[in-house]
């Protein structure tokens, strides 16, 4: 597997980048991710606009901060990390001792050195405050009867707009496979998992031989609240989805993760178990509430109903920290990101449901498709029993993969000697995403 090193080229430009819902770094992402992806749709919600029982926020930036004891030393600023306050983060200037900052304050629950990121002042509206964070070892330094002096200073902006960035690639059919991933907040966490689709993406649009079946979309999104605007203001688009992938967290963390669907089960669930079994060389599986929580829970809530997974490198120790930074992702981890995501795409423009031709049995031998029971036990119980007699006209090639453990590319490349010689017949594409 050759290695695609645009893909940490696009983290490293986009990641120094203070990326929180509505933002300048989220416009300046955005004018980046352009670079690579030409024909981006920027889609842009209005400060106080609605969705529901949402609002769009205000754009929303840190000017300045910090903490400082008595004699006017630095403890904190925002030049060790904007993490330093917390997003949304009303403006404060005063005086106050440890027991009086501990309410607005909070470490990372892990790394004693990182700063944490905290969003509760982001996505909880009712919280109209302001709020800190420090790294652990620090806030243990600091003295129970000193007071320090507190400085954040913020700029709102009410006509800045939030912003999601979509692709689509028009295919044969209106059916659509959405992939998703969240472009704000730090750097495994998500920026790793928008960089593969970006180059994902980039690849597909350049290729004049891709003339897909389906249709794919990208959307690169603030996390949640981007997913929630794009649904509610698209839903002629989700109406004709069939499946949502989601992408958390690539490019570190301890091991591949596969988040099945709601109701597990599902063709989307089997596709990513047959997937996974061909390129991530080892993975764990949970169900939809295991793992990082993100656009499955939007797109999978009742009213939506997109069968939604997600892959993941899941747990990795600095998620929501400023220990999140570019120079701890592997290489590794993304490129077999991207090549998950190729071969996902790969199997579903191949798959398809076989049904007979004919009443009787082909003449295996007569064409050189049969397996010997004494020669190759092992080929001849899974081609000439298992998949023969599971050829029903509703089972697809993933089905069978799924069911018999079979590498997809070999099961293919058989079957397709039977189309081609008119044993078998392809049946509509369009069921395979009913089951």
């Amino acid at each position: 597997m050759s290695m695609n090193t645009q893909i940490k080229k696009i983290v490293e430009e986009i990641a120094p980048l203070r990326r929180m819902i509505n933002s300048k770094g989220m416009d300046q992402a955005f004018e980046i991710v352009k670079k690579y992806l030409p024909g981006l749709i920027v889609h842009e919600y209005k400060p106080g606009s609605a969705a529901d029982d949402w609002e769009v926020p205000c754009g929303w930036e840190l000017i300045r901060a910090h903490i400082k004891n008595s004699k006017g030393e630095t403890i904190a600023s925002d030049k060790d990390s904007h993490l330093l306050v917390a997003a949304y983060s009303e403006p404060v200037n005063g005086q106050f001792t440890k027991a009086e900052m501990a309410k607005h304050l909070r470490c990372h629950p892990i790394i004693k050195d990182a700063f944490f990121m905290e969003h509760r002042n982001a996505y909880n509206y009712a919280l109209v405050d302001w709020g800190m964070t420090l790294p652990q070892n620090v806030w243990d330094s600091l003295s129970d009867t000193e007071a320090y002096e507190v400085l954040i200073e913020v700029e709102k902006d009410y006509n800045r707009t939030m912003k999601v960035g979509e692709i689509f690639i028009q295919g044969k059919t209106d059916q659509v496979i959405c992939l998703n991933a969240h472009i704000d907040e730090l750097c495994n966490d998500n920026l790793s998992s928008c960089a593969v689709l970006i180059e994902l993406f980039r690849k597909l649009t350049t290729n004049p031989d891709f003339k897909p079946h389906y249709s794919y979309q990208l959307q690169l999104i603030p996390e949640v609240i981007g997913t929630f605007f794009y649904v509610r203001n698209n839903m002629e688009v989700v109406r004709k989805t069939v499946a949502m992938i989601n992408l958390e967290t690539v490019g570190r963390g301890e091991n591949w993760l596969i988040k099945s669907s709601l109701k597990g089960g599902r063709y989307i669930d089997r596709l990513m178990e047959v997937t996974g079994q061909m390129v991530l060389e080892g993975h764990q599986t949970c169900d939809m509430f295991g793992g990082y929580g993100n656009e499955e829970r939007v797109y999978e809530y009742p009213t939506v109903a997109v069968p939604s997974v997600a892959l993941q490198r899941f747990p990795f120790d600095e998620y929501h920290s400023s220990a999140d930074t570019p120079d701890k992702l592997s290489d590794a981890h993304l490129n077999k990101a991207l090549a998950f995501t190729e071969k996902l795409i790969d199997i579903i423009e191949k798959d398809f449901i076989p049904e007979y031709t004919m009443i009787l049995a082909p003449w295996l031998t007569k064409h050189g498709l049969y397996f010997d029971s004494k020669d190759q036990p092992e080929l001849f119980n899974i081609f000439m029993n298992q998949v023969q007699f599971n050829i029903d006209g509703k089972n697809s090639l993933v089905d069978l993969c799924h069911t018999y453990q079979i590498n997809f590319d070999t099961l293919y490349e058989y079957l397709m000697q039977f189309i081609q010689k008119d044993f078998l017949k392809k049946n509509d594409k369009h069921e395979i995403w009913k089951s």
